[in-house]
Protein backbone atom coordinates (compact mmCIF):
# COMPACT_ATOMS: atom_id res chain seq x y z
CA UNK A 1 0.00 0.00 0.00
CA UNK A 2 1.38 3.33 -1.06
CA UNK A 3 0.17 5.39 1.89
CA UNK A 4 -2.34 5.22 4.70
CA UNK A 5 -3.76 8.60 5.77
CA UNK A 6 -4.61 8.05 9.45
CA UNK A 7 -5.63 10.66 11.99
CA UNK A 8 -2.47 11.66 13.86
CA UNK A 9 -2.47 14.52 16.34
CA UNK A 10 -0.63 17.70 15.33
CA UNK A 11 0.98 19.78 18.08
CA UNK A 12 -0.19 23.28 17.30
CA UNK A 13 0.61 26.79 18.40
CA UNK A 14 -1.15 30.10 17.99
CA UNK A 15 -2.42 33.09 19.86
CA UNK A 16 -2.70 32.38 23.59
CA UNK A 17 -2.04 28.66 22.98
CA UNK A 18 -0.12 26.45 25.36
CA UNK A 19 0.75 22.76 25.17
CA UNK A 20 -0.36 20.84 28.25
CA UNK A 21 2.58 18.47 28.81
CA UNK A 22 1.01 16.84 31.86
CA UNK A 23 -1.77 15.35 29.72
CA UNK A 24 0.53 13.95 27.03
CA UNK A 25 1.17 10.23 26.68
CA UNK A 26 3.06 8.44 23.91
CA UNK A 27 0.60 7.69 21.10
CA UNK A 28 -2.01 10.10 22.47
CA UNK A 29 -3.17 13.32 20.86
CA UNK A 30 -1.55 16.38 22.46
CA UNK A 31 -4.07 18.72 24.09
CA UNK A 32 -3.99 22.43 23.38
CA UNK A 33 -5.53 25.29 25.32
CA UNK A 34 -6.56 28.05 22.90
CA UNK A 35 -8.87 31.06 22.75
CA UNK A 36 -11.63 28.98 21.12
CA UNK A 37 -10.62 25.69 22.81
CA UNK A 38 -10.81 23.76 19.53
CA UNK A 39 -9.28 20.37 18.86
CA UNK A 40 -7.23 20.40 15.65
CA UNK A 41 -5.82 17.44 13.76
CA UNK A 42 -4.27 16.93 10.36
CA UNK A 43 -6.02 14.35 8.24
CA UNK A 44 -4.04 14.87 5.05
CA UNK A 45 -1.02 14.94 5.28
CA UNK A 46 -1.02 12.24 7.94
CA UNK A 47 1.66 13.94 10.05
CA UNK A 48 4.12 16.79 10.16
CA UNK A 49 7.04 15.79 7.94
CA UNK A 50 5.21 13.18 5.83
CA UNK A 51 7.44 12.51 2.83
CA UNK A 52 5.17 10.47 0.53
CA UNK A 53 2.18 12.76 0.10
CA UNK A 54 0.14 12.00 -3.03
CA UNK A 55 0.37 14.94 -5.42
CA UNK A 56 -3.36 14.95 -6.23
CA UNK A 57 -4.60 14.86 -2.63
CA UNK A 58 -6.35 17.68 -0.82
CA UNK A 59 -4.88 19.17 2.34
CA UNK A 60 -7.31 18.52 5.21
CA UNK A 61 -7.50 19.69 8.83
CA UNK A 62 -10.27 18.60 11.21
CA UNK A 63 -11.70 21.10 13.69
CA UNK A 64 -14.03 20.63 16.63
CA UNK A 65 -15.10 24.28 16.35
CA UNK A 66 -14.30 27.45 14.45
CA UNK A 67 -14.44 25.88 10.99
CA UNK A 68 -16.89 28.47 9.59
CA UNK A 69 -14.19 31.15 9.31
CA UNK A 70 -11.16 28.88 8.84
CA UNK A 71 -8.83 29.24 5.86
CA UNK A 72 -5.91 27.12 4.64
CA UNK A 73 -2.85 28.60 2.92
CA UNK A 74 -0.50 26.30 1.02
CA UNK A 75 2.98 27.36 -0.06
CA UNK A 76 6.18 25.83 -1.31
CA UNK A 77 9.04 26.08 1.17
CA UNK A 78 10.43 29.11 -0.71
CA UNK A 79 7.16 30.94 -0.01
CA UNK A 80 5.43 30.59 -3.40
CA UNK A 81 1.66 30.52 -2.80
CA UNK A 82 -0.27 27.59 -4.27
CA UNK A 83 -3.60 28.81 -5.60
CA UNK A 84 -6.71 26.90 -4.68
CA UNK A 85 -9.87 27.03 -2.59
CA UNK A 86 -10.78 26.29 1.03
CA UNK A 87 -14.10 24.57 1.65
CA UNK A 88 -15.88 22.85 4.53
CA UNK A 89 -16.66 19.14 4.48
CA UNK A 90 -19.40 18.51 7.05
CA UNK A 91 -20.59 15.20 5.53
CA UNK A 92 -18.91 13.20 8.28
CA UNK A 93 -20.00 10.74 10.95
CA UNK A 94 -21.68 12.31 13.98
CA UNK A 95 -18.66 11.57 16.17
CA UNK A 96 -16.19 13.11 13.69
CA UNK A 97 -15.05 16.74 13.61
CA UNK A 98 -15.85 18.92 10.62
CA UNK A 99 -13.07 19.04 8.04
CA UNK A 100 -11.48 22.14 6.54
CA UNK A 101 -10.29 21.19 3.06
CA UNK A 102 -7.91 22.94 0.69
CA UNK A 103 -8.12 21.88 -2.97
CA UNK A 104 -5.28 23.18 -5.20
CA UNK A 105 -6.28 24.54 -8.59
CA UNK A 106 -3.72 22.20 -10.19
CA UNK A 107 -2.07 19.00 -8.92
CA UNK A 108 1.00 19.58 -6.80
CA UNK A 109 4.48 19.00 -8.19
CA UNK A 110 6.03 15.55 -7.52
CA UNK A 111 9.01 15.38 -5.17
CA UNK A 112 8.42 18.88 -3.78
CA UNK A 113 8.25 20.24 -0.22
CA UNK A 114 5.22 22.24 0.91
CA UNK A 115 3.91 23.96 4.03
CA UNK A 116 0.20 24.17 4.88
CA UNK A 117 -1.07 26.69 7.43
CA UNK A 118 -4.54 26.71 8.98
CA UNK A 119 -5.86 30.09 10.13
CA UNK A 120 -8.77 29.75 12.55
CA UNK A 121 -10.06 31.17 15.84
CA UNK A 122 -7.39 29.36 17.89
CA UNK A 123 -4.29 30.38 15.95
CA UNK A 124 -2.26 29.43 12.89
CA UNK A 125 -0.90 25.87 13.15
CA UNK A 126 1.13 24.59 10.20
CA UNK A 127 2.40 21.31 8.84
CA UNK A 128 5.26 20.57 6.42
CA UNK A 129 5.25 17.68 3.98
CA UNK A 130 6.85 16.42 0.77
CA UNK A 131 5.12 14.88 -2.23
CA UNK A 132 6.27 11.49 -3.49
CA UNK A 133 7.62 10.81 -6.97
CA UNK A 134 4.17 9.79 -8.22
CA UNK A 135 3.17 12.20 -10.97
CA UNK A 136 6.54 12.01 -12.71
CA UNK A 137 5.87 11.21 -16.40
CA UNK A 138 6.09 7.57 -17.44
CA UNK A 139 9.54 6.85 -18.83
CA UNK A 140 8.26 4.60 -21.62
CA UNK A 141 4.45 4.23 -21.96
CA UNK A 142 4.96 1.16 -24.17
CA UNK A 143 6.08 -0.78 -21.09
CA UNK A 144 2.48 -0.64 -19.86
CA UNK A 145 1.15 -2.69 -22.78
CA UNK A 146 -0.10 -6.10 -21.73
CA UNK A 147 0.42 -5.38 -18.04
CA UNK A 148 -2.32 -6.33 -15.58
CA UNK A 149 -2.52 -4.48 -12.28
CA UNK A 150 -4.28 -6.16 -9.35
CA UNK A 151 -6.10 -4.18 -6.65
CA UNK A 152 -6.88 -5.60 -3.22
CA UNK A 153 -9.82 -3.45 -2.18
CA UNK A 154 -9.81 -4.85 1.35
CA UNK A 155 -6.67 -2.76 1.94
CA UNK A 156 -8.32 0.46 0.77
CA UNK A 157 -9.95 3.01 3.08
CA UNK A 158 -13.60 4.10 3.10
CA UNK A 159 -13.80 7.90 3.20
CA UNK A 160 -17.58 8.26 2.87
CA UNK A 161 -20.06 7.63 4.34
CA UNK A 162 -17.68 6.80 7.22
CA UNK A 163 -15.84 4.12 9.14
CA UNK A 164 -19.04 2.13 9.67
CA UNK A 165 -18.87 1.08 6.00
CA UNK A 166 -15.23 -0.10 6.20
CA UNK A 167 -16.28 -3.67 7.00
CA UNK A 168 -17.93 -4.00 3.59
CA UNK A 169 -14.52 -3.96 1.89
CA UNK A 170 -13.37 -6.98 3.89
CA UNK A 171 -16.34 -8.98 2.56
CA UNK A 172 -15.51 -8.50 -1.12
CA UNK A 173 -14.66 -11.93 -2.54
CA UNK A 174 -12.49 -10.86 -5.42
CA UNK A 175 -9.65 -8.53 -6.28
CA UNK A 176 -10.10 -6.10 -9.16
CA UNK A 177 -7.68 -6.21 -12.09
CA UNK A 178 -6.94 -3.60 -14.75
CA UNK A 179 -5.21 -4.63 -17.98
CA UNK A 180 -3.63 -2.07 -20.32
CA UNK A 181 -4.53 -3.00 -23.89
CA UNK A 182 -3.18 0.01 -25.73
CA UNK A 183 -1.69 3.47 -25.30
CA UNK A 184 -2.00 5.97 -28.14
CA UNK A 185 -0.61 9.43 -27.48
CA UNK A 186 -2.80 10.57 -24.58
CA UNK A 187 -5.36 7.73 -24.65
CA UNK A 188 -5.42 4.63 -22.48
CA UNK A 189 -7.43 1.53 -23.47
CA UNK A 190 -8.10 -0.91 -20.60
CA UNK A 191 -10.03 -4.02 -19.58
CA UNK A 192 -11.24 -4.28 -15.97
CA UNK A 193 -12.33 -7.58 -14.42
CA UNK A 194 -12.60 -9.33 -11.03
CA UNK A 195 -10.01 -11.99 -10.15
CA UNK A 196 -9.94 -14.68 -7.47
CA UNK A 197 -8.33 -13.26 -4.33
CA UNK A 198 -6.40 -16.47 -3.67
CA UNK A 199 -5.31 -17.64 -7.14
CA UNK A 200 -5.35 -14.43 -9.17
CA UNK A 201 -7.38 -16.18 -11.89
CA UNK A 202 -10.10 -14.10 -13.55
CA UNK A 203 -13.64 -14.79 -12.35
CA UNK A 204 -15.36 -15.40 -15.69
CA UNK A 205 -18.79 -15.65 -14.05
CA UNK A 206 -18.76 -11.85 -13.56
CA UNK A 207 -18.80 -9.49 -16.59
CA UNK A 208 -15.66 -7.55 -17.50
CA UNK A 209 -15.55 -3.89 -18.48
CA UNK A 210 -13.81 -2.16 -21.37
CA UNK A 211 -12.88 1.52 -21.26
CA UNK A 212 -11.13 3.79 -23.73
CA UNK A 213 -9.96 6.87 -21.87
CA UNK A 214 -8.56 9.96 -23.60
CA UNK A 215 -6.53 12.74 -21.98
CA UNK A 216 -4.65 10.48 -19.57
CA UNK A 217 -1.01 11.20 -20.41
CA UNK A 218 -0.89 14.76 -21.67
CA UNK A 219 0.69 16.09 -18.48
CA UNK A 220 1.06 13.33 -15.89
CA UNK A 221 0.34 9.59 -15.85
CA UNK A 222 -3.02 9.72 -14.09
CA UNK A 223 -5.85 7.68 -15.57
CA UNK A 224 -9.57 8.13 -14.97
CA UNK A 225 -12.46 5.74 -15.60
CA UNK A 226 -16.21 6.21 -15.52
CA UNK A 227 -18.94 6.64 -14.81
CA UNK A 228 -19.58 2.90 -15.30
CA UNK A 229 -21.40 0.18 -13.35
CA UNK A 230 -18.75 -2.11 -11.84
CA UNK A 231 -19.81 -5.71 -11.09
CA UNK A 232 -18.25 -7.55 -8.15
CA UNK A 233 -19.04 -10.29 -5.65
CA UNK A 234 -19.84 -9.59 -1.99
CA UNK A 235 -19.95 -12.67 0.24
CA UNK A 236 -20.76 -14.83 -2.79
CA UNK A 237 -23.51 -12.53 -4.06
CA UNK A 238 -23.12 -10.69 -7.40
CA UNK A 239 -23.83 -6.97 -7.19
CA UNK A 240 -22.72 -3.67 -8.72
CA UNK A 241 -21.18 -0.36 -7.77
CA UNK A 242 -23.37 2.00 -9.78
CA UNK A 243 -22.12 5.06 -11.68
CA UNK A 244 -18.62 4.36 -10.45
CA UNK A 245 -15.70 6.69 -11.18
CA UNK A 246 -12.07 5.87 -10.51
CA UNK A 247 -8.67 7.54 -10.81
CA UNK A 248 -5.08 6.61 -9.96
CA UNK A 249 -1.51 7.40 -11.02
CA UNK A 250 1.10 5.11 -12.59
CA UNK A 251 4.65 5.11 -11.25
CA UNK A 252 7.18 6.44 -13.74
CA UNK A 253 8.55 2.92 -14.39
CA UNK A 254 5.07 1.45 -14.79
CA UNK A 255 5.56 -1.13 -12.02
CA UNK A 256 2.50 -0.05 -10.02
CA UNK A 257 -0.15 2.61 -9.65
CA UNK A 258 -1.30 4.28 -6.44
CA UNK A 259 -3.25 7.20 -5.01
CA UNK A 260 -6.38 5.56 -6.33
CA UNK A 261 -9.95 6.60 -5.56
CA UNK A 262 -13.16 4.77 -6.40
CA UNK A 263 -16.60 6.30 -5.87
CA UNK A 264 -20.10 5.12 -6.69
CA UNK A 265 -23.35 3.89 -5.16
CA UNK A 266 -24.35 0.57 -3.60
CA UNK A 267 -27.97 -0.56 -3.43
CA UNK A 268 -28.69 -1.29 0.25
CA UNK A 269 -31.17 -3.96 -0.86
CA UNK A 270 -28.32 -5.83 -2.57
CA UNK A 271 -26.15 -5.58 0.54
CA UNK A 272 -28.96 -6.96 2.72
CA UNK A 273 -29.62 -9.83 0.31
CA UNK A 274 -25.91 -10.67 0.06
CA UNK A 275 -25.41 -10.78 3.82
CA UNK A 276 -28.82 -12.04 4.93
CA UNK A 277 -28.68 -14.78 7.55
CA UNK A 278 -24.93 -14.45 8.14
CA UNK A 279 -25.14 -12.55 11.46
CA UNK A 280 -22.98 -9.82 9.94
CA UNK A 281 -25.47 -6.98 9.67
CA UNK A 282 -27.11 -5.43 12.73
CA UNK A 283 -30.32 -5.28 10.68
CA UNK A 284 -31.70 -6.88 7.52
CA UNK A 285 -33.82 -3.88 6.64
CA UNK A 286 -32.43 -1.75 3.78
CA UNK A 287 -34.00 1.35 5.34
CA UNK A 288 -32.28 0.70 8.66
CA UNK A 289 -29.03 -0.17 6.89
CA UNK A 290 -29.09 3.22 5.18
CA UNK A 291 -29.49 4.85 8.59
CA UNK A 292 -26.68 2.82 10.16
CA UNK A 293 -24.04 2.86 7.42
CA UNK A 294 -24.97 6.26 6.07
CA UNK A 295 -25.53 9.34 8.19
CA UNK A 296 -27.92 12.25 8.37
CA UNK A 297 -25.62 14.40 6.23
CA UNK A 298 -24.99 11.72 3.59
CA UNK A 299 -28.18 9.63 3.46
CA UNK A 300 -29.21 7.05 0.88
CA UNK A 301 -30.58 8.55 -2.35
CA UNK A 302 -32.98 7.25 -5.02
CA UNK A 303 -31.74 4.37 -7.19
CA UNK A 304 -32.63 4.04 -10.87
CA UNK A 305 -36.02 2.57 -9.90
CA UNK A 306 -36.77 5.60 -7.72
CA UNK A 307 -36.49 3.78 -4.40
CA UNK A 308 -34.28 5.61 -1.81
CA UNK A 309 -31.77 2.82 -1.13
CA UNK A 310 -28.60 3.87 -2.94
CA UNK A 311 -25.71 4.48 -0.57
CA UNK A 312 -22.83 6.67 -1.79
CA UNK A 313 -19.45 5.02 -1.23
CA UNK A 314 -16.05 6.71 -1.66
CA UNK A 315 -12.85 4.72 -1.24
CA UNK A 316 -9.25 6.03 -1.14
CA UNK A 317 -5.77 4.50 -0.97
CA UNK A 318 -6.37 2.11 -3.85
CA UNK A 319 -3.19 0.71 -5.41
CA UNK A 320 -2.40 -1.85 -8.08
CA UNK A 321 0.70 -3.99 -8.61
CA UNK A 322 1.79 -5.29 -12.00
CA UNK A 323 1.42 -8.83 -13.27
CA UNK A 324 0.95 -10.34 -16.70
CA UNK A 325 -2.13 -12.62 -16.53
CA UNK A 326 -4.34 -12.04 -19.58
CA UNK A 327 -7.90 -10.82 -18.97
CA UNK A 328 -10.69 -12.09 -21.20
CA UNK A 329 -13.81 -10.27 -22.32
CA UNK A 330 -16.92 -11.49 -20.46
CA UNK A 331 -20.17 -9.95 -21.68
CA UNK A 332 -22.78 -11.63 -19.46
CA UNK A 333 -23.09 -12.83 -15.87
CA UNK A 334 -22.82 -16.62 -15.48
CA UNK A 335 -22.39 -17.16 -19.21
CA UNK A 336 -18.82 -18.06 -20.14
CA UNK A 337 -17.15 -21.24 -21.29
CA UNK A 338 -15.12 -21.44 -18.06
CA UNK A 339 -17.94 -20.53 -15.67
CA UNK A 340 -19.64 -23.56 -14.09
CA UNK A 341 -22.61 -21.44 -12.99
CA UNK A 342 -23.46 -21.01 -16.68
CA UNK A 343 -24.88 -24.54 -16.74
CA UNK A 344 -27.81 -23.56 -14.49
CA UNK A 345 -28.40 -20.18 -16.12
CA UNK A 346 -31.49 -20.28 -18.35
CA UNK A 347 -30.47 -16.93 -19.84
CA UNK A 348 -27.16 -18.34 -21.13
CA UNK A 349 -28.20 -19.80 -24.50
CA UNK A 350 -24.68 -21.00 -25.30
CA UNK A 351 -24.25 -23.00 -22.08
CA UNK A 352 -25.09 -26.32 -23.78
CA UNK A 353 -21.94 -25.97 -25.86
CA UNK A 354 -19.64 -25.15 -22.95
CA UNK A 355 -17.23 -28.01 -22.08
CA UNK A 356 -17.69 -27.22 -18.37
CA UNK A 357 -21.39 -28.09 -18.68
CA UNK A 358 -20.80 -31.52 -20.21
CA UNK A 359 -18.76 -32.83 -17.31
Amino acid sequence: MYTKLTLIGLLIGGCNSKFNADNYERGATPTVASTCEATVRTVSPASDGQSNFYFRDNVIFSLSEGSDAAEVELTTLDGTIVTGSTWIDDQVDDEEDIRVVFTPDEPLAPGTEYSAMLAYCGGTPSVNFRTSSLGTPIENPATLLGSTYTMDLSEARVVKPGVTAQALLTLIDNHLALQVNDTDDDTLDVTIAPTDAQTGVQDTCIPSLHANMPNNFKARPTFMVGPVDVPFSLAGYSMRLYDATAAATFASDGSFFAGGTIAGSLDARDVVEALSGRDILPTESPEALCDIIGNAKLPCTPCTDGEPYCLYLEVNDVSGHRGYNDLRSVAQSNCHTDCAESCDNDECDAADDFPVCSL
